[in-house]
């Protein structure tokens, strides 16, 4: 199944309100990880916004899958930018 790399991109002036909602983006993001669909997942040490590695069928379903993140249908995400990736070497690759 094809991979992806979601990429979230955040403001300052969402902060609070990802404070508010962090628990159940959390617990959706491990209930994602528990199936299988994100593989691994992390805000970037900046805090401008998180990484996450996702399986998927394609491109429009990883689409899908993120439009249900609590963040996400909150308003708490300036920019998703999802990438299909090929790796090559590693746990990911083959």
């Amino acid at each position: 199944m094809p991979m992806f790399v979601v990429e979230y991109s955040y403001t300052t002036d969402t902060s609070g309100g990802r404070d508010d909602h962090r628990t159940d983006h959390r617990a959706w993001v491990h209930e994602m990880v528990r199936r299988k669909t994100i593989r691994s997942s992390g805000p970037l040490a900046d805090h401008s916004g998180a990484m996450f590695i996702v399986q998927s069928a394609d491109k429009d379903a990883a689409a899908r899958l993120f439009a249900h993140d609590p963040f996400t249908r909150a308003g708490l995400v300036e920019d998703i930018r999802i990438t299909e990736w090929s790796p090559s070497a590693g746990e990911f690759s083959g």
